[in-house]
């Protein structure tokens, strides 16, 4: 009697890699060519975060002043009339100045979280110039263009 060979059982598929599980999404991302490199994160973090720090800086000199002018302000009705305006000028600054704080912790997260650099209209990389003249941008200068314009 001929022998026949035994058959072996069928094994299930084995995992290719690691990247094979991640979403396609974000396997793209890191595998993008586009990708900026880790020196030039580094710097923008470093940027970003000096910037965060000057602007801490300069709100807290300027609470201070505030304060100082208000203990030992004494005038007539028409300095005072002029030191609301400044303060009301004041005022607008700070609130420029928690939303340039908000923009730069935002670029923060960004880069920790891969997506730091790309156009939020059109999804493109960000020059590496535009960057670093304004590290917290969201959007390329094409982009900026088309929605000056009124384009978007």
């Amino acid at each position: 009697m001929p022998r026949t060979k035994k058959k072996e059982p069928e094994k299930p598929p084995s995992k290719k890699s690691s990247s094979a599980s991640t979403p396609a999404k974000t396997r793209s991302r890191r595998t993008n060519p586009n990708k900026y490199t880790k020196k030039f994160l580094n710097q923008m973090t470093v940027m970003l975060k000096e910037m965060r720090k000057e602007l801490l800086e300069d709100v807290t000199r300027s609470m201070k002043e505030e304060s100082d002018h208000l203990r030992f302000n004494v005038g007539d009705f028409y300095d005072h009339a002029s030191e609301d305006r400044q303060r009301e000028l004041a005022l607008t600054l700070s609130n420029r100045e928690r939303n340039k704080l908000y923009q730069i912790d935002d670029a923060l997260k960004r880069i920790e979280s891969g997506e730091y650099g790309f156009c939020e209209v059109t999804g493109e990389k960000i020059g590496e110039e535009r960057l670093k003249a304004l590290p917290f941008t969201k959007l390329s200068i094409e982009a900026q263009e088309e929605i000056e314009r009124g384009d978007y």
